[in-house]
């Protein structure tokens, strides 16, 4: 194998890794959502706005990623925005608390 070979592969070994780090984080985020809502549910207002917080570090990362990310990207793009009209819903929800202050949302580019 020529060391050209060996680089390609490496890429793409780089590529197939990047796109496994965006899945586990979209799927850690969406956890993280539905336990926001559950603490929510519960009246732990405190424990749903740190949940959010989370969320939207994740948001932050997966765009870094997918940014430098090559291919079809088109499903983890689509789960994205799934998970960021999902959160918009869960800081609406976090706004009818008054006692909670509202973290920025991850539309307003200041995650």
């Amino acid at each position: 194998m020529s060391s050209f070979d060996e680089i390609r592969d490496l890429r793409e070994k780089t590529q197939q890794n990047r796109r496994e780090l965006i899945r586990t984080d979209l799927q850690t985020c969406s956890i993280a959502l539905d336990k926001a809502r559950f603490e929510l549910s519960l009246g732990n207002t405190d424990e749903a706005a740190k949940e959010y917080a989370m969320i939207c570090r994740g948001i932050r990362t997966i765009e870094r990623f997918l940014r430098q990310a090559t291919g079809d990207l088109t499903d983890l793009e689509s789960r994205l925005a799934q998970l960021r009209a999902s959160t918009e819903s869960l800081h609406r929800e976090l706004g009818t608390f008054p006692s909670v202050e509202r973290p920025s949302t991850p539309e307003s580019g200041t995650l």
